[in-house]
């Protein structure tokens, strides 16, 4: 009998923690996807990223054209597999061995969320 709750214990003990594991991924996600807002992304990327990187995001802009190595194509699923932590820290500081410069201190970081969430929605 003591052997029977026992087990009864560990099996709850091992719902109860992949419920937390389950419930902390799922709340993890939604919190990076609701940082910014795509829309909003979209009139800072036309502004500030088009130049480059093409107004359908196809990395085929004016400025981009003579770029070693050209500017990121966005809607290129299989290249667009940085996390919206690792999209917002180039946004943010720069590329180093490109010409993607950092804008930390000329785009809120709202805006840079909101950037991160467009470009995102760019592969989909």
């Amino acid at each position: 009998m003591l052997q029977e709750a026992r087990s009864k214990f560990i099996f709850l003990m091992i719902v109860i923690l992949f419920l937390i594991i389950f419930v902390g991924a799922i709340v993890t996600s939604a919190s990076a996807a609701g940082k910014g807002d795509a829309e909003a992304g979209k009139k800072m990327y036309d502004a500030k990223c088009s130049l480059c990187h093409g107004a359908a995001g196809k990395g085929d802009g004016p400025a981009g054209a003579s770029l070693n190595p050209k500017a990121t194509n966005f809607t290129d699923k299989a290249k667009m597999t940085k996390s919206d932590d690792e999209l917002f820290k180039i946004i943010s500081d720069g590329s180093k061995g490109t010409a993607m410069m950092g804008y930390a201190s000329s785009i809120s970081e709202q805006d840079r969320w909101n950037l991160v969430a467009y470009i995102k929605s760019l592969s989909k």
